[in-house]
């Protein structure tokens, strides 16, 4: 089953963006590092239901413009300080990929990502897109190895997310959309069950996530 992994949120400086929604909410925030190959970097907010904010910004200018990747060229195209996009998490992208080729499915990669951590390790994984003509969708990550901090203390309690994820399409019809392309299990209306929490597909053109019941 597929999980709510992160939600990415644009923003022109990411250490004082992230310091401000961690200070107001008490919560326990840190650094993530750079992303070479995009001229970006971001920070980070983890919580113990394995779901993450990230907080994007540019850092090379000329190297984001030109990246191939859809979530950068997404990012350049938006107003910092929203929450431009939702990753779910899967630990089968091959079989999505063979899925979307039997299916038809228009889809974009898989692009691979990495970043140092502080300790030096190589912190990889992979990101594909999935595309529809109808409705935006949010794209799958696959990780390789554990991407969460290895102290607690940089992990927040939270038992379950939920997402509301804007189309600008009628709902019924862009639930459809989303359970065959996400090969998702029945919606339990108005929402999907994923594995960390809910994901709801609504009209709005705009994504709402939830922490319990707090409203980033």
């Amino acid at each position: 089953m597929l999980a709510i992994d992160h939600i990415v949120v644009t923003t022109t400086e990411p250490e004082q963006t992230r310091l401000q929604f961690t200070s107001h909410y008490g919560l326990k925030g840190t650094a993530g590092g750079n992303h070479p190959e995009w001229g970006t970097h971001n920070e980070l907010c983890f919580f113990a239901n394995r779901f993450y904010i990230e907080w994007l910004g540019v850092t090379d200018a000329s190297k984001a413009e030109t990246s191939d990747n859809p979530l950068i060229r997404q990012m350049l195209q938006q107003q910092t300080g929203e929450t431009i996009q939702i990753a779910l998490r899967t630990e089968q992208m091959d079989d999505f990929i063979a899925y979307y080729e039997r299916e038809g499915i228009a889809y974009e990669g898989p692009f691979p990502g990495s970043r140092r951590r502080k300790d030096g390790s190589l912190l990889e994984w992979r990101m594909l897109f999935p595309s529809h003509e109808k409705v935006s969708l949010p794209f799958l990550i696959e990780w390789k190895g554990d991407n969460f901090p290895q102290d607690p203390v940089y992990i927040n309690p939270l038992s379950d997310t939920m997402v509301e994820y804007g189309t600008r399409h009628e709902r019924k019809e862009a639930a459809a959309i989303f359970k065959h392309i996400f090969r998702l299990p029945t919606e339990d209306s108005p929402g999907f069950p994923l594995e960390n929490g809910q994901l709801y597909v609504t009209e709005e053109d705009t994504i709402t996530t939830y922490l319990d019941h707090m409203t980033l």
